[in-house]
């Protein structure tokens, strides 16, 4: 199971460590909402992802049994009809139509259609997963310059107001 990101983040680590001015933690509390944004868009597309494999899975078990189980019902009905043909020695007796070779047909051809749909939706989830990944990088290195340049601003405001003896 994938971890979900918590909401808190490091936001109160961040606020723990240092006090902001305001513009700087107006700054700061918006980034946070848009790296929560982005971990909880990311966490979604990794279950989506997870998803998609499983359908890849589900397809591709169709395509092998149903072309594995039409065939078996197809190479048994010619058997059948060659015995029946060598029995009476009428070439004139055709196979009787059973519907179980036409649905497993159908049934492999739904999987080689769907395949490749999931194929293209794991290749667009990781893409896109690897944008948010990109997205939350960012978001932590804006978020560090954000609490730099604050508690910068914090600590020559601080040095202004303390007489040099």
């Amino acid at each position: 199971m994938i971890p979900s990101t918590s909401l808190d983040g490091p936001s109160g680590q961040a606020k723990a460590e240092a006090q902001l001015p305001a513009d700087y933690q107006y700054r700061l509390d918006d980034c946070e909402v848009a790296l929560t944004r982005h971990r909880l868009i990311r966490d979604g597309l990794k279950r989506g992802l997870l998803w998609s494999y499983a359908s890849v899975v589900f397809d591709s078990s169709l395509v092998f049994l149903g072309g594995f189980y039409g065939w078996q019902r197809y190479r048994i009905a010619d058997a059948q009809t060659s015995f029946l043909r060598g029995l009476t020695v009428n070439p004139l007796i055709r196979r009787v139509f059973t519907p179980i070779p036409l649905l497993s047909m159908l049934v492999a051809m739904l999987g080689v259609f769907c395949l490749p749909v999931d194929l293209a939706a794991i290749s667009v989830a990781q893409e896109r997963i690897l944008l948010q990944e990109r997205a939350i990088e960012n978001g932590n290195l804006i978020r560090q310059d954000i609490i730099c340049e604050g508690t910068k601003g914090v600590a020559a405001s601080l040095a202004a107001e303390v007489p040099i003896q």
